[in-house]
């Protein structure tokens, strides 16, 4: 089994893929806005890292890696840093719970061997849901009342890539 996680200090994304390249189970673990960084990587490991090592015990993991430039004006070197810190610490966890390093996969480069091509212009997250929701019957797309995904649908998509580009299926 191939685990994939996509970390952010608001919500997890986490799939598991087989050897089959079937999407076995995935979902978005949404984090305590209270909790301090600690504390919110010890609820992921209460909540979704344990329970998946009882049921995959020999899985693989994969870890989205944390973006490392600024882009356009959107994110603060205390938000990067934050998130490194994070992403540092749900790796360490994966580490210490299935006794294996987890690796690190790029966000284009999981696109990338999965096939999926962004258009300029056009938002990853939108293309990489869309994928996903039709490449797999059991990712369930979900919508606000207004009419635009679920928060966290993202993730859990992102989470399935960074999984499947485990097999460069392009």
């Amino acid at each position: 089994m191939i685990i994939g996680i996509d970390v952010s200090t608001s919500k997890i994304g986490w799939a598991v893929i087989d050897e089959s390249k079937k999407l076995i189970d995935s979902g978005v673990f949404k984090t305590n806005k209270k909790h301090g960084l600690e504390e919110k990587a010890s609820d992921f490991l209460d909540s979704v890292l344990l329970p998946l090592k009882a049921l995959y015990p020999k899985s693989e993991v994969r870890i989205e890696a944390p973006f490392s430039m600024f882009s356009g004006g959107k994110t603060t070197a205390k938000t990067m840093s934050s998130l490194q810190r994070f992403n540092g610490m749900i790796s360490l966890l994966v580490y210490q719970t299935f006794e294996k390093s987890a690796e690190l996969v790029a966000p284009i480069s999981a696109r990338s061997r999965c096939g999926i091509k962004v258009p300029r212009g056009t938002k990853a997250k939108v293309v990489v849901m869309e994928w996903v929701d039709k490449t797999f019957e059991n990712f369930e797309m979900e919508y606000t009342k207004a009419g635009n995904p679920k928060p966290g649908k993202d993730d859990e998509a992102d989470a399935i890539i960074v999984a499947l580009s485990h097999f460069d299926v392009r």
